[in-house]
């Protein structure tokens, strides 16, 4: 699995961020679709072999004084966490 930011644009107060998952034959063939309609925090677009993970980070919330790129690891570091939780192991 390989994850990484796709997309990231600024929106007024917030930051519009993709994140792209790619995955092996393997790992398709483990994810457990219906949990994605469950996955909180993101809306999830699937596209062949990769995954699109879309969110928004916003401006005014308490983590405002930690520097984008952090901000852009905890969320890369989220989406990893909630894909292993999908992919059935």
């Amino acid at each position: 699995m390989q994850v990484d930011v796709d997309c990231l644009e600024e929106s007024g107060q917030d930051w519009n961020v993709r994140m792209k998952v790619i995955l092996t034959t393997e790992e398709i063939s483990q994810l457990d679709y219906d949990a994605l309609k469950d996955v909180e925090d993101f809306q999830i677009e699937i596209e062949g072999p990769a995954l699109y993970f879309n969110g928004f980070l916003s401006i005014v919330e308490p983590w405002e004084d930690e520097p984008l790129e952090e901000l852009l690891k905890a969320i890369k570091l989220e989406v990893e966490y909630r894909m292993n939780r999908l992919l059935d192991e």
